[in-house]
């Protein structure tokens, strides 16, 4: 009999060989998966550096603050410009593409010092520690004498720096307990001495600790190139510092305003120089510091906002009694004096009472006639006069006999406008009296600050503000 066709497929495979087949595609494709991606996670790991490794010189005001960063900065394997960066620490600022310190006058007058220009105006913070005093026991703040500390200078001159600003009660006091209680190392200092100035994490072991209501801020200042710097390390400068400041968690944003003064002083041989130099100073006439102007003319700009009350007569007896030493030297003097508005149709906080001239007696009669009231407006008074005797020929220095701001906006705007008014004619020394809030952007503007808590230190402050 013929065969008829039943329309079905004999060959159709039998299903659990199907079923087989179709697993082992299944574990062939994880296999290729899990391969390709070790190969992903292996390139991201290791990146490909086609340009080979590059050296980035990092310096550092504090060693230990400087290789903590250089070594996160490297635990990310960074690569810049197809160089794999190799960041190493080095003991010169010369030889760097990098600067860890905190963005002061002090710390540029190292750069400058060094030849080395910053890349930036406004480096980042990069890493913050509180500072303090360690010994064998606590001890209450109220109850701790500048004269029972040491001062690490070598390895902690920040810490140094802020702690003697704090202990120690005033800009002059802090410079004297900075050179004369000084030592190398935090290892120098024995227990018995009484207390040493360091930082929260590098207090030495077996020690307590107590804070004394100040934080160190570093930024990393990226530098120029040079003959040493090439540009490729230069950019690989600025690459840490944006990968140190994005890690940053920013707990600590803020240090205290302290005097170029005590930042030198703290430096390794910033006491001992000073010291030298007021020695010498006894028998020779004053030298200006580098950076600064020597003034043809002094113009006093007293804070006359009701906060001066109780220290108006002191400040008003030594402005007279130096525009008329001043004046005997053959300088010209003059006196604006300001607070907010007090009377009707008045707009500007600040009084243009005296320009700059040969006639210190006028000055010396009319600072002792002021009446104090309002609030001080410091910065608009200040910005004033940087534009006005900044368009002249002779060079001008401001003594800002201060209370404090009332009037304190966007702290950068004003820094900006008072220094593209001031130019290179002008230039301020602040003299803080009282205990009122410090305004850290006009100190940032100014050559020098002096600090007078009590009406008896007013003096002896506003003559070394004239230089004198």
């Amino acid at each position: 009999m013929a065969r008829h066709a039943s329309n079905q497929n004999n060959f159709r495979l039998a299903g659990w060989l199907i079923a087989l087949l179709v697993a082992i595609a299944l574990v062939l494709a994880l296999v290729l998966f899990l391969a390709l991606r070790d190969d992903t996670d292996t390139t991201a790991a290791e990146p490909e550096c086609v340009a080979g490794d590059l050296a980035l010189p990092v310096a550092a005001s504090d060693e230990k603050v400087g290789r903590s960063l250089i070594d996160n900065y490297a635990a990310a394997t960074p690569v810049v410009r197809d160089y794999c960066v190799k960041p190493e620490y080095v003991d010169d600022v010369k030889d760097a593409a990098v600067y860890i310190a905190p963005n002061t006058s002090v710390t540029h007058t190292v750069l400058e010092a060094a030849g080395r220009t910053p890349a930036v105006s406004d480096p980042d913070a990069v890493y913050g520690e509180t500072v303090g005093v360690a010994g064998a026991n606590e001890v209450k703040l109220e109850d701790l004498k500048a004269d029972a500390v040491r001062f690490p200078v070598d390895e902690e001159p920040e810490a140094s720096a802020l702690v003697a600003s704090k202990v120690a009660g005033n800009d002059n006091d802090a410079v004297k307990v900075l050179t004369e209680q000084r030592v190398n190392n935090v290892a120098d200092f024995n227990a018995a001495d009484g207390y040493v100035a360091t930082a929260e994490h590098s207090v030495p072991e077996g020690l307590q600790f107590t804070p004394v209501g100040a934080d160190i801020v570093y930024t990393a200042i990226p530098l120029n190139q040079n003959d040493a710097i090439s540009e490729d390390q230069a950019r690989a400068g600025q690459d840490f510092a944006r990968a140190s400041a994005e890690s940053f968690d920013g707990s600590i944003d803020d240090q205290p305003v302290i005097s170029d003064l005590v930042w030198a002083a703290a430096r390794p041989t910033g006491g001992n120089a000073l010291g030298n130099e007021a020695e010498a100073a006894k028998d020779e006439p004053a030298q200006p510091a580098s950076g600064d102007i020597t003034p043809e003319n002094t113009l006093f700009l007293l804070d006359t906002s009701e906060a001066m009350a109780p220290f108006l007569e002191p400040a008003a007896d030594a402005i007279g009694a130096t525009a008329l030493e001043l004046g005997g030297t053959g300088k010209q003097v003059g006196l604006w004096n300001y607070s907010s508005p007090l009377n009707p149709g008045v707009v500007n906080g600040y009084r243009q009472n005296l320009t700059v001239s040969p006639d210190a007696e006028s000055v010396n009669i009319a600072v002792h006639r002021f009446l104090v009231g309002g609030v001080p407006q410091t910065r608009e008074a200040l910005q004033a006069a940087a534009a006005d005797y900044g368009s002249l020929d002779n060079p001008t220095r401001i003594v800002l006999v201060t209370t404090g701001t009332a009037d304190a906006a966007d702290d950068k705007a004003f820094a900006d406008a008072f220094r593209q008014a001031a130019g290179d004619k002008v230039d301020v020394t602040v003299v803080h009296v009282g205990e009122g809030a410090n305004d850290a952007a006009v100190e940032q503007v100014a050559k020098k600050q002096f600090s007078a808590p009590s009406a008896d230190q007013i003096g002896p402050a506003i003559k070394q503000a004239a230089g004198l």
